[in-house]
């Protein structure tokens, strides 16, 4: 069932806090192929650290210098922004009664949304639209699985385009899910 969502963003610092470039959410289905729903968002960078005190930090500044012009104007571009309110509702909607939730790496892409989540829907009386215990790790995934996003069959000819590398991360989990299949494990 396509009732998984791998969540991917950009931002310009490795805090919960973090203000947030783009976020990029898929469903997919982890034993199948491909993804089925995508969702694009990309908050206003001046509410996060005027209204919300989010972090920006120079070392990462400096790291996004070093990228190429378009992951630089896909990251810090002003096209369609919105505030962070407005896409952390979206992405509530978007992940609401979800099997599972995923990033690579449990430590930062769900803890910041779920950071952001509890700062700006303070109108829910529970902000975060996934149960705690549904959180996914792709790191571990892989490494039980023997699979590496760096494996040239998963190559992509963009970087640091949220939506593009959440899809590309869940393409690599199908992959992996394959691959224990057909060892003998039973995935849910």
């Amino acid at each position: 069932m396509a009732n998984h969502i791998m969540i991917d963003i950009e931002s310009l610092d490795t805090s919960p806090y973090c203000v947030i470039l783009t976020i990029g959410a898929v469903r997919f289905d982890p034993r199948g192929d491909g993804i089925v729903e995508k969702l694009e968002l990309r908050p206003t960078l001046e509410d996060q650290t005027e209204i919300y005190n989010r972090i920006i930090n120079d070392d990462t500044i400096r790291w996004w210098s070093t990228q190429n012009s378009a992951a630089l104007e896909e990251a810090m571009g002003d096209n369609d922004r919105e505030p962070l309110k407005d896409c952390m509702e979206k992405l509530y909607k978007f992940c609401w009664n979800r099997q599972a939730v995923w990033s690579h790496g449990a430590p930062f892409d769900v803890v910041v949304m779920e950071t952001a989540m509890r700062q700006t829907l303070t109108d829910r009386p529970n902000p975060i639209p996934w149960p705690f215990y549904t959180v996914r790790d792709t790191r571990t995934l892989f490494e039980i699985a023997g699979v590496s996003l760096k494996d040239k069959k998963y190559s992509t000819k963009t970087t640091h385009k949220a939506v593009e590398d959440a899809a590309h991360q869940a393409i690599v989990v199908q992959d992996a899910y394959k691959k224990l299949m057909d060892k003998g494990f039973a995935l849910k």
